[in-house]
Order: C-alpha cells, then structure tokens, then sequence
C-alpha cells in the first residue's frame, strides 16, 4: 500500500512538473509571439531576408527635335567570384569573347585579385543570348545598373549636367539636379531572401513596384546648342577672352533655344580640369550691361513721354554743368535726336534725356523688364541680378543707370527683355520644358509659353527695333551687317569691377544683344565676352563679329532662318504631306535589320557601324520628314547583339509586366502573359525563331 502511494505521489509530482514547464512554455510563448513580436521578428527579417531598393528608371531628356540628351540605359557590372572558379582559363575566355576584351588579360587581373570578388567591367549591355551564357557559369556575378548616357557627348554639358548614383546619395548638376522631381520617379522596394548558403540565390519578393520618371522635351536645339558652342570657343580664342557666354531665344514663346558658357566641356569622358565647366554664366553670372541698357532707358522715356524721337539735345562732352558722364573715347556729337544718339551710343544725351524722369518712373520700367528678379528658368544657383531701390540712388545714379551702371543683369534677363521688344511688347517667361512623357512613351502634359506682362505697346516696340537696325546699318554695330538678311541689336562695352574697389583700368565685358530678321525677329542672340584683350575690348570688335557668325552658321546649317526675308532670299518650296515619310520604330532591333527598314522606308541610317541591338533612334519613331533624310543608330556596342534581333526570341527573363509588353511591341512578337510581377518563365527559348507564334510568358512576384 505504501508502494502504490509512493507510485501515486511520484506521479503526481510528475505531473505537476509537467505542467509547470507547460505553464513556463506557455508564457514564454506569450512573452515571445505578444510582447516581444516586433522585436524578434525583426531579428528573423536580418536574419533570413534584408530589405533591398528597387531603383526607379530616371526619365530621358531629348531637344525640341527629338534628340536626345539624356538617357537611362540597362548595364550590367561584370565579375568574377574567384571562390567559385574551377576553370579560370574557360571562363576568362567566355568573358573575352562576351566583353570583347583579351582573355589573357582577364585572367591575369582574376589571379592577382586579393579580395574573394573582382570586377571587370561595368556600363556593359548584354544581349539576351550573351546574358544566358554568363548566367550558366556560376563564378561569373552580374549585377544590374541604371546608367546614364549622354549622346552629344560635350555639348551643352553645362546645362545639362550630369546625374550620377553614388554610395550613399545621386549627385548632379545643372538641368538634371533642377529637373530631378520629374525625372527620378519614386523608388520601390523588395525583400531578398537569405539563405545559409552563402552561395545560394533564393530571389527576392518585391514589396512595392518603383514608379518610373517622366521624361521631358526641352525647349532646346541641339543644333543651335552646337553652333553656339563652336563659336564661342572660337570667338573666345581670337580676342584674348577669360570667358564669355551665348544665348539663343525664340522671342514668341521665350523658348530657349540655346545657352553656352565658357569654359566648355570638349568631352565628358574623364575628369575635367575645372569645375567651372558645370556652372552655366547665362544663368549665374551678373554684369553691368553698359550700353545695351540703353535699349530699356529709350523705352522707358518714350513709354512715359519724358522725350519724343525727335528730341534734340548737344551731345558734347561739356554741353552741361551737371553732367557726371562723358561719350566714349572723349566723342563731340553735338546736336543728336534720340535715333541717332542711339545709333551713335551717345552717353551724354541720354544722361540729359533721363532727368526728365521720376525716378520712380524709371525704377518701374526697369523692373517690370525683368531686371533684379530671378526668373522661372529651372536652373540651380541662378542669380537674380542687382537693381537698387530709388531710396539707394545718389545724385548721379539716374545718369549712370541710363547708360546701363550701377545695376547688374543675367544675359538670361537681357534676353528676355529684348525678347519683348522682338515681338512687340510682351514680357514671356523663360520655356525650358515643352512636354512631359511618361514611361510609355506618351505625352502626358504639354506645357504652354508664358506671357507675364505687356511692356510696351507695339508702336513703341516698333520704333526700337528700327533704332536697333540704325545702330548696325550706321552705328557701332556695323560689324554684324549681312547682305542677305536685316539686323538689329545694341553693343555694350562696360567696364568692370573685378575687385569689387571701382572699376579696374583695361578690364571690360563686351555685349551685344541683337535680332533676326530685325523686323519680324525669329531669334534673339546675346553675345557676351568677359576680358577681351586690349585691342579687342570694344564690343564691335568682339562681341559683334560673334553674333555674325553665329547668325551665318544658323543659316547655313539648319531651318530656323531658310525663308526669312532678304535681299538674297529666293521661294522656298514647302512638301506637301504627300512627299512626306513616317519614320518606322527600329528600338530594339538589330543594327542590320534595322538599316534594310529604314532603306525601304526611303531614309539613311547612319551610326550603325558597328553589329548590335538599337538602343537609340534619330529622329524619333512617327517623326515625318523629306524622303532621304538621315536616321541616327546608337547601338549596343557588341558583335552578338543581331542574334537577339528579328523573328527571334527575345530574353524576358526577370523583366516586369510593362517591359515584357514594351520590348514585345516594339519587336512585333505577340505575346501572352500569366500572373504579375516579373517574369520567370517562357515557352520559347532566347534565340529560338518564334516562327509567328505567340510567347507564353509566366510572372511570379519572387524569381530566381
């Protein structure tokens, strides 16, 4: 009996025991899946998976014709992880072939590699068959990267900028730091999966897809942007300048159309050796503008009728007691009606000319112009010029302001404002951007010229753009007469403050801001030159013979002024629509195939040296243009790119359902797509000749 009831309590206790630790588990349980949740699931999340962004596609940036700017290419960087190499010489021999490179070479820089991982190559683009062929060898390690391809290379570098993504944040300049909010989109976001094999690839699950930029039309020319360049470089070279600076607008839209500044950028491969080259002065340099100024001060006496045209005043030097200015180079024009003292630049009658003035008149006239205001123009660091209250001003400074001192100015504001005088009275926004587009290619939003005000009435626009051609065809701007086209413009040659002391002796900015046709003006050109040499320091030496030859060269080489009127300017047949042709969509395709299109279509196609796929066309897909034009081809620079061209099977593999659909349409494979996500799976292999028939594509949210 004592035996069973030992047995009894033994069992008991058992029990108890039992369901002690029950209880224990239980609340450890609680303590771990409730009360501690958070943090041990976030300890399984380091532990078997991390958080990894997806990048979104930076929009693209193209010129009011289409060319590009700025694009957003797939590259892959290409390495070796020297722990999984078993045959160093077949694999750096498939790497030589794939990246057209010695294999010799590559497999020197594998073995003398210290670290367990070497790279080889980056910005490479790769074919779908040569991305089956790395992919097959499990030492060879890709990884996908959003490069940034700049196809003029130099040209407008200082506008444009440059977009790089670095370790921690992207860095960039120019447009492409101020247009950043419409181009970057918003990044997504994917779960990696982790696994104890560190060599072990389980895919990643994407939490939220990345939502694409938008990509933009510009307001730019990159021919006019071209031209404007060369000559400034050229211009810049012959007088002994420091620097200098060329815009170009559409005086009907405030369009503009082209904006250089010295230094110039000749190449972006490589460093640059100066930084300057990324800062555009047309935007963030400010300038007494001299005598050009004398434009706005004619309109302001007319505008308030302080003066008529035929106002009369001495313009000698000594022809008032209160004169705190003299003509240059110590001239005696005598008497001068405002025409021809405009003509002449005379200082002396303007100085007269302007006290008849409120000074509360003037500082109206010169601000409704623009002039101490930052404009709306996109661009980083822009400076909004100098224009002191009247409260500031001194005995003389109405005098000095009426020759264009004691204010500071962008050429963008002086473009602007002469702008307004070229269209007959109307103060427009700068336009950089013409249309938004989306991922798809389609327009989205297009955005319309910007009138801010009405500056003067057409009469009085006018009379100015008459006294602007007097000032070449028997001014100070002789220099920019053509014998085939009227112009109009006004030169400056201001002295400048280089210490910020007083003016410094033998240190000017040449200017000369000028109009084409110089009635019914179509362009608007501002010359500047920082520093010319001694000889050449006056603007009609300078400043001049650079708007000339800037004018010459956009005759010569584009549309903008083909028909404008002139002596020596004969009909211009215009094709109908029926003369026209459609350029065919060749994105994509094989250089080959893609030559014997645009050959059928009655186009040339040029660029395409080298085999590969098109990344690039132009002008764009649907553009219509004169039979024979000229079709620009950038390609993937690889010998393997055609095989992935034509009726054959492109690679989908890891491409999301909009790319899928994208790069179908674009080579005219039907195809038939299962789930979300991204692609996995395909019934037909890469390369394989689809024979018409439709791809079945499966998508799956994680892929390997």
């Amino acid at each position: 009996m004592s035996e069973n009831r030992q047995e009894m309590q033994r069992f008991q206790f058992l029990r108890v025991l039992i369901l002690g630790l029950g209880l224990v588990l239980a609340a450890r349980l609680v303590h771990v899946q409730i009360i501690m949740h958070d943090e041990y699931g976030a300890r399984a999340d380091a532990q078997w998976g991390r958080a990894i962004p997806i990048h979104a596609e930076r929009g693209n940036l193209y010129d009011r014709n289409g060319n590009p700017l700025a694009l957003s290419v797939f590259t892959y960087r290409i390495g070796v992880s020297k722990k999984l190499v078993k045959d160093l010489d077949r694999v750096s021999g498939i790497l030589g072939e794939v990246l057209e490179q010695d294999a010799k070479q590559i497999r020197r820089k594998v073995a003398r590699a210290k670290g367990p991982h070497v790279v080889l190559a980056r910005k490479v683009v790769l074919t779908g068959p040569q991305k089956i062929r790395l992919e097959a060898e499990r030492a060879v390690t890709m990884d996908m990267e959003h490069s940034r391809v700049y196809p003029l290379d130099g040209v407008g570098a200082a506008l444009i900028g440059f977009h790089r993504r670095g370790p921690q944040e992207a860095i960039a300049t120019g447009l492409e730091l101020s247009l950043g909010k419409y181009l970057a989109g918003t990044e997504g976001q994917a779960r990696e999966i982790c696994s104890p094999n560190p060599y072990e690839d389980l895919g990643r699950v994407v939490l939220q897809e990345a939502a694409h930029g938008n990509s933009l039309e510009l307001s730019l020319d990159a021919d006019l942007q071209t031209i404007a360049e060369n000559e400034l470089r050229h211009a810049v070279a012959d007088n002994g300048a420091r620097g200098g600076s060329l815009l170009i607008l559409d005086p009907w839209t405030g369009d503009v159309l082209a904006a250089a500044s010295w230094p110039l950028v000749d190449s972006r491969r490589g460093p640059q050796p100066d930084d300057a080259v990324w800062v555009n002065n047309i935007f963030t340099q400010q300038f007494e503008p001299g005598s050009v100024f004398k434009i706005f001060s004619a309109a302001s006496l007319l505008r308030n009728s302080a003066i008529d045209t035929a106002t009369v005043y001495n313009c000698d030097n000594n022809s008032a007691p209160d004169l705190y200015v003299r003509n240059d180079m110590e001239h005696d024009y005598g008497n001068l009606n405002l025409t021809d003292a405009f003509a002449q630049s005379s200082n002396v009658y303007f100085a007269k000319a302007i006290q008849n003035l409120d000074p509360r008149e003037l500082y109206r006239d010169i601000t409704d112009f623009g002039f101490g205001q930052q404009t709306s123009f996109p661009y980083a660091g822009q400076s909004a010029g100098t224009v002191h209250p009247p409260s500031e001003w001194s005995g003389r400074s109405m005098q000095t302001l009426a020759i264009g001192q004691e204010l500071a100015v962008t050429p963008l504001q002086l473009g602007m404002a002469v702008a307004s005088v070229a269209n007959g009275g109307t103060l427009y926004a700068p336009r950089l951007i013409r249309a938004m587009i989306d991922d798809r290619g389609r327009v989205i939003e297009e955005v319309q010229p910007v009138p801010l005000r009405r500056v003067m009435a057409p009469p009085l626009s006018a009379y100015l753009r008459d006294a602007m051609a007097s000032v070449v065809s028997e001014g100070t701007g002789k220099q920019g007469q053509l014998s085939w086209i009227t112009v109009g413009g006004k030169t400056g040659t201001a002295q400048m403050s280089v210490d910020g002391r007083g003016y410094t002796k033998g240190a000017y900015m040449a200017s000369f801001a000028g109009m084409v046709p110089s009635q019914k003006p179509r362009l608007v050109i501002v010359a500047v030159l920082d520093r010319p040499k001694a000889s050449r320091h006056y603007a009609s030496m300078s400043a001049v013979p650079l708007f000339s030859a800037v004018v010459t060269a956009v005759r010569r080489t584009t549309d903008w002024l083909t028909d404008a009127p002139g002596p020596l300017v004969g009909p211009i047949v215009t094709p109908g629509k029926q003369d026209l042709v459609t350029v065919p969509d060749v994105l994509h395709v094989g250089v080959s195939k893609a030559s014997r299109i645009l050959a059928n279509a009655d186009l040339q196609p040029v660029g395409g040296e080298k085999e590969g796929l098109v990344i690039q066309q132009v002008p764009a897909p649907g553009t219509r243009c004169l039979p024979g034009t000229t079709v620009e081809l950038v390609a993937a620079n690889t010998a393997a790119a055609a095989a992935a061209a034509g009726s054959l099977c492109p690679d989908f593999t890891g491409l999301s359902n909009r790319q899928v659909q994208s790069l179908a349409a674009r080579l005219g494979i039907p195809v038939v797509i299962k789930g979300v996500g991204y692609a996995v799976q395909q019934d037909l292999k890469p390369a394989q000749n689809t024979a018409g028939k439709p791809i079945t594509v499966r998508m799956a949210t994680a892929w390997r």
